[in-house]
Formats: C-alpha cells, sequence, structure tokens
C-alpha cells in the first residue's frame, strides 16, 4: 500500500485545484451551519439558564390598582403556583427615563452585579439597571435625583442589578430596539416608596407563576376595567423578544444552510466522480499490475475521505469562531448575565453526512470503473447517445440556426445530467444572492416606510394628565391618539394593540386596497389578520378596559409594526366607546405646552434607535452573503471546470477537423450563455420565493417583516452570478489552447 500512498500524494499535487475546491466546499457546509447553531444554541442555553436561575414568572399584567379581594381570587385560579405584586412608577432621573417597581414581593429573582444585595433594610437605596448604570457612568455610593410628578427626591445608589423579566428593555412600546441612552429601570424597597412616594401605595403590577389555559379571560373578569395590560412570555416585549432571536437566527442557519450544502454536495459529488473518472488509465494500469480490486477501490475512496473530511472538521474547528462573531453583535440588544456557545448532534451529523457523500461518490465511481478488464478502460469514454432534437424536424429552421448553436444544442441533451447541475448551480446562486441582498433592504424599509410613509408626525407627545389635557387642546393642531390593549375575540390566543385615531395627517397607512382608515368600522394590520385568520367584511367583538364592542372589518392595513387593529375615533364612539387619547402628535414647529407634557418621543430618535436595530443583524447579513459569494464562486467555476474535462475530447476531435480555438471558446460561450439564463430566468422568482421565506423567520407578534426587492436587487445579484459564470468561460479559454490533441484522441496505447 506504500506505493498507492505515494501515488495519493502525488495526485493531490497534480489535482489541487480539484481538490481543494472539494475541501473548500465541505469546509462552507460545515462552518455556516455549525457556527451558526452555536450563536443560536448558545443564546437559548444562556437564556434557559438565566430564566431557570432567576425564577422567571409566566404571566404579567398591570393595572390601575389591585385589591387584596382581587389578589386573592387571583391566587385561587387553578394552576398558579405563586403571584407577586410590586408598584411600578415611571419617573425621571437626570433627563432620563426609569421604569421604577418595588422589589419585596416579586416572585422572580434580580440578579446583583455589583454593589449591595437587595434589601428592604436601606429605605434611601436604589439599585440601577446595569446598562443604563453603564452608559451613564453611574457607580454605587453615587447619588441621584428621582422626579415624579413634580416630586423630587435624592436617593443613593447601592447596587447595580439585571433582571430577567427586562433582558430586551426598551423603556417604551414606540422603540423597537433597546434605547438605553434615554431609558432605564430601577428597584426600591417598599419602605423607600413608602417614605419617598408617601402618595403613592397601592399595588399595580403582577408577576404569576403557574399555567392556566383559560388564565387571559380569568383575570379580565378578575380586574375588570382595572386591568391596562396582560402580557406572557410570549407577548411581554422584554422576554419575547430575546426568546424570538432564538428562532430567528435557527430558522436563518436551516434556511441558508439547506441552500448552501445542497449546492456544495452537488459540486463535491460530481468533482470527485469526474476527479476518479480522469483516472481510468491509472487504473488499468494498477489492475494490469497486479493490483487487486479491493485495493484500487479503497485507495481511490481514499480520496473522498481525506479531502472531504478534511474540510469538514475544519470547517467544525473554525465554526467557533463565527458563533462567537454572531453572539458579539447580540450582546448590543440583550442583558444577559453569561454568555456562553452550545452545539447539538446534529454538528456532527452534518459532519459525518459530507464525509459520507464525499466517500460515497469516490466508492461508487472506483467501483463502477474497476469492472472489466484492464484493456477495456484503456480505450476512450463511452460517449452520450444522441437523438434527433425536435428542431431538427423542421430542416428549414434548423437549417438557419448557426453552427455553434446547433453543437451546444445537441451536446446539452447528450449530456442532460451535466447541464441540469448548471442550471441548479446558477438557479441557486441568485436565491443565495437575492435573498442575502433582499434581507437588509427589506428590515430598512420596513424602518423607513414606518418612520415616514406610515407616521409622519415629528413628536409624540405625552401628557401629564391624559384627560385635562385632551378637555384643554381637544382642537391642538396634531392628530390625538389612543393605544390600549384588547382581547379580540377568536384570535391567535395573544392581546393585541386597539388604536384609536382621531382626524389628522400624522397617520397614513393604507389598506391593501390602497384606501385610508376611515370611519365606518375597524381595520386591522395584515400581520395580525393573516394570523387570527380574519377576513374583510366579517363582524369582530373586542374587549378593552373591561368594555366590549363590536365592529366591522373594514379593511386589512399593509403596515409591519404595531400589530392590532387600527379604527377612527368616530367609529369608536358609534360603538359605545369613550375616546380618551394618550398620545397626540404634531409637527415640527407646533406648540406642545411644555408644563403640561410629561414626556415627549421625537421620530427621529425612533427610528436611530431602529436602525441600531438593523445594524445589529447586519452583520449576521454580511457574513452570510460574504459566504455566499464565497461559494457561488467555487461552485460555478467548479461546475465549468467539469464541463471542460468531459468535453474534452469533443474539443481535440473539432480541433483535428479545422475548428479554430476562438470558434471553440465561442461554442464553450453559448453553452454556458444557455444554461446561465435558465438558470438565472428561474432564479429571480424562486429568490424571491426564498426571501419570503428567509423575512418571514424573523416576523414576530409585534412586527410583520415583508420581503422587498427593488431593481437595484435583481441587477446586484444577477451581475455577479453572471460575471461569476461567463469568467469561466475566459478562465477556461486558457486551457483549451492547451488541449493536447493526440493524448485526448488516443484509445488504446
Amino acid at each position: 500500500m506504500s506505493y498507492l500512498n505515494r501515488k495519493l500524494i502525488r495526485d493531490l499535487r497534480t489535482n489541487w485545484r480539484q481538490f481543494f475546491s472539494v475541501f473548500l466546499m465541505a469546509f462552507l457546509s460545515v462552518l455556516v451551519f455549525v457556527g451558526l447553531q452555536g450563536a443560536w444554541r448558545g443564546l437559548a442555553v444562556s437564556l434557559d439558564s438565566y430564566i431557570r436561575e432567576s425564577k422567571l414568572a409566566n404571566h404579567w399584567v398591570q393595572a390601575t390598582t389591585i385589591n387584596a379581594q382581587q389578589l386573592k381570587q387571583i391566587k385561587r385560579i387553578a394552576g398558579i403556583e405563586k403571584v407577586g405584586t410590586s408598584t411600578r412608577l415611571q419617573v425621571k432621573s437626570q433627563g432620563h427615563k426609569l421604569i421604577l417597581e418595588t422589589f419585596d414581593n416579586k416572585s422572580s429573582q434580580i440578579k446583583r452585579v455589583a454593589g449591595s444585595k437587595l434589601t428592604n433594610k436601606d429605605v434611601d437605596g436604589i439599585w440601577l439597571s446595569k446598562e443604563y448604570a453603564q452608559l451613564h457612568k453611574i457607580e454605587p455610593n453615587q447619588v441621584v435625583t428621582i422626579n415624579y410628578g413634580g416630586y423630587h427626591c435624592n436617593l443613593k445608589v447601592v447596587g447595580i442589578i439585571q433582571a430577567a423579566d427586562k433582558i430586551y428593555f426598551t423603556g417604551s412600546q414606540e422603540y423597537i430596539a433597546p434605547n438605553y441612552s434615554d431609558y432605564g429601570y430601577a428597584y426600591i424597597s417598599q419602605k423607600t416608596l413608602k417614605k419617598r412616594f408617601p402618595f403613592v401605595t397601592a399595588a399595580n403590577y403582577l408577576e404569576i407563576t403557574g399555567h392556566n389555559k383559560k388564565i387571559r379571560g380569568k383575570l379580565e373578569r378578575i380586574l375588570g376595567t382595572n386591568l391596562l395590560a396582560y402580557y406572557s412570555r410570549k407577548t411581554l416585549p422584554e422576554v419575547a423578544n430575546a426568546l424570538e432571536r432564538v428562532g430567528q437566527i435557527r430558522n436563518l442557519s436551516y434556511l441558508f444552510s439547506f441552500i448552501f450544502i445542497l449546492l456544495a454536495v452537488l459540486a463535491m459529488y460530481t468533482t470527485i466522480r469526474r476527479l476518479i473518472d480522469g483516472q481510468i488509465t491509472e487504473m488499468a494500469i494498477l489492475k494490469a499490475l497486479g493490483f487487486k480490486r479491493s485495493e484500487i477501490t479503497r485507495h481511490y475512496a481514499s480520496f473522498g475521505l481525506l479531502v472531504g473530511g478534511l474540510g469538514a472538521i475544519t470547517g467544525l474547528l473554525v465554526a467557533p469562531l463565527i458563533s462567537l462573531f454572531v453572539l458579539r453583535t447580540q450582546k448590543m440588544m440583550f442583558s444577559l448575565p453569561k454568555w456562553q456557545l452550545a452545539y447539538s448532534y446534529s454538528a456532527l451529523v452534518l459532519v459525518m453526512l459530507v464525509i459520507v457523500i464525499c466517500l460515497g461518490a469516490a466508492f461508487l465511481a472506483a467501483t463502477q470503473i474497476t469492472k472489466g478488464l484492464p484493456a477495456e478502460f484503456l480505450r476512450a469514454e463511452k460517449q452520450g447517445e444522441v437523438h434527433k432534437l425536435f428542431l431538427e424536424r423542421n430542416k428549414l429552421l434548423w437549417s438557419k440556426i448557426p453552427y455553434g448553436f446547433r453543437w451546444a444544442l445537441r451536446d446539452a441533451l447528450a449530456n442532460r445530467m451535466r447541464i441540469l447541475m448548471g442550471i441548479v448551480g446558477v438557479t441557486g446562486g441568485m436565491m443565495l444572492m437575492i435573498a442575502g441582498i433582499g434581507m437588509p433592504q427589506s428590515i430598512n424599509h420596513l424602518v423607513n416606510k414606518a418612520y415616514g410613509q406610515d407616521f409622519s408626525y415629528n413628536k409624540r407627545l405625552y401628557p401629564k394628565n391624559n384627560l385635562e389635557y385632551y378637555a384643554k387642546h381637544k382642537n391642538a393642531k396634531g392628530q390625538w391618539v389612543e393605544m390600549t390593549q384588547a382581547h379580540f375575540e377568536n384570535d391567535d390566543g395573544y392581546n393585541r394593540l386597539l388604536i384609536v385615531i382621531s382626524n389628522g395627517d400624522y397617520v397614513n397607512m393604507r389598506t391593501e386596497a390602497n384606501k385610508k382608515i376611515a370611519a365606518d368600522g375597524i381595520y386591522l394590520t395584515k400581520g395580525f389578520a393573516n394570523r387570527a385568520g380574519y377576513r374583510v367584511g366579517e363582524s369582530l367583538s373586542v374587549k378593552s378596559a373591561g368594555k366590549k364592542y363590536t365592529f366591522t372589518i373594514q379593511g386589512i392595513i399593509a403596515s409591519e409594526t404595531n400589530q392590532g387593529a387600527y379604527l377612527r375615533k368616530e367609529a369608536f364612539e358609534r360603538a359605545g366607546g369613550t375616546f380618551t387619547p394618550t398620545t397626540l402628535l404634531v409637527g415640527k414647529n407646533t406648540s406642545r405646552h411644555e408644563a403640561e407634557v410629561g414626556d415627549v418621543i421625537t421620530m427621529a430618535s425612533q427610528k436611530q434607535i431602529a436602525k441600531k436595530f438593523v445594524n445589529n443583524l447586519q452583520s449576521i447579513f454580511y457574513l452570510i452573503i460574504f459566504f455566499a459569494v464565497l461559494l457561488i464562486s467555487v461552485v460555478l467555476y467548479n461546475l465549468g471546470s467539469l464541463s471542460f474535462i468531459e468535453r474534452l475530447r469533443d474539443y481535440a476531435t473539432l480541433r483535428v477537423l479545422g475548428i479554430h480555438k476562438k470558434e471553440l471558446r465561442n461554442l464553450t460561450l453559448i453553452e454556458n450563455v444557455l444554461t446561465t439564463m435558465i438558470g438565472w430566468a428561474l432564479g429571480i422568482p424562486l429568490g424571491y420565493w426564498f426571501l419570503g421565506q428567509y423575512v418571514a423567520t424573523f416576523s414576530t407578534i409585534n412586527l410583520e417583516y415583508t420581503p422587498y426587492v427593488n431593481l437595484l436587487t435583481i441587477i446586484l445579484a444577477s451581475v455577479f452570478v453572471w460575471l461569476c459564470s461567463l469568467s469561466t468561460t475566459l478562465l477556461l479559454s486558457r486551457r483549451i489552447r492547451k488541449i493536447d490533441m493526440v493524448q485526448a484522441l488516443k484509445e488504446v496505447e
């Protein structure tokens, strides 16, 4: 076997390009899948560990007040294990907003990062959230000023903390990503609340541990008009967004890896088969020298085992770097005490699959070729059978087709598998490029559409006292908005936003029929309508703040943000509702009555935070695009190279018959163009479909992503794929000039 080992080393040196392409494709297949798996499984394990250690609740309730009788009834609900109560306030500190909450009776545990443990002994202490404190350079023992409703007090920072129910803390539902520069959260003891805020005593926030399928309805009946909002782990934004990110990266891993592995397997299999097919003469000599068929088969099977195995194992070893890169991008968004990588057995299964494919391709090729006598292998390869084309029956039409096209069509018919592989390669390349380029465009389109097209205000004003401000400034220049949580009849199991708007010019979203929101009924966002199965014309019952209303669905709104329902003030009042707006949308130069306004959110700040959200995902998308470009380049060049090897004898024959080298290059170009054209034409609609599937993986209960592709996306993807495909013709034209016609046409030596 020492001689065969030396031959293997010599073959590796001689055919290093083919071997390297197989190595690279095996490497990329494993690297992309395992690298992304390490990130999403690592995030999942980190979240699960944090949630479990913190004893995170299953449900949350926000109410105006919660009395002892209501609390007692909630604790009696079947399946409920524990109910924690707290008082929650929104305060200001140094111009920033803080969610201030008591911790004494919370059911979940708060993690201390620095400073003292949470204790109710310190009546003048406050514990600040980690990210807010770090960004504003606040450390334990510093004093911060708290402002609530015009009342000021100074509290000493005694600790820095993290809370599991605020992993993805945005501070306001108007932001789609964390905004630690303006928002933070903090905890104080019940004693501190009574001493510093004696006018606020009642609990208004619940944490519920346990499960009951009908808990949403039971809470609505118990709390009645006091209920402001109900959340579960799937709807509380601070938790749900973190859990959903795991699924987003996981689905991204599966979707892209499927196309990656499909193309890589296609190229690996054909490359190894063709590589071994090109060793027919060597196999015949080895057999004539007395080597057993089993020895020869094992020798050539080692081609696939060695190269495929090295590529797969190298991909497995390098994958943690990709996992760390992806996780690092997520640390900006999620507040976790510990981050780790994690992998499953499927990573090893993929490695084994890649090795088996390479090994199987080599083994099958060697087994088929080593059958028979050595003298038979020294003859020329058997050429594919050629049948007359349908066009040849029309002699007049056939005679008008140039010779080069006739040869290309006949050659394609005789080598259908090679043409099919080329089409699949180009189609897969277009799918990857359209999805890779289209995903960032789709998310940017969502941001630009939401903050500029659907809404066109400059600021959102939040009055200190909603009712008083609305009564005094009912006719203020702007558009009033009431945003509450509602339970929709026969919905998808989750409460959604009910948004009531007055007449104005700042809410501009339109229905799928391109109509504005009118005062004739209720309008549902597309994502919500699709999930719940609602249709235009249906009657819909809505329960909000303990009251029930009935509306007719008049349209489906093509809006990606604020998934729920919109209706005009007039329609709401006709149904028996009382319009109590919480927000006033105003333009750039509108007076805002500073003393009466508690908070202001600008569209510029919303868009800036949304861009941070996009940038957080952008690096993952760029990583995918980079690997897609690399894979497509290798696959298309490899398929072109294999096509040249298969037609080597044909080229030599044509040269002997007097065909010039330039004409040979043109013949190669014709077939390449035809193959690329078909793959490109198929790749555009399939690429848009694939982008739709890709975008859908990022949609959540609150955000509905839609695929967005413009002409630039198609042009960029097309130019790249066409350049990769046609460049193979230019690269292979050099090999045409070096064809040894005598060697190529030899049969028996």
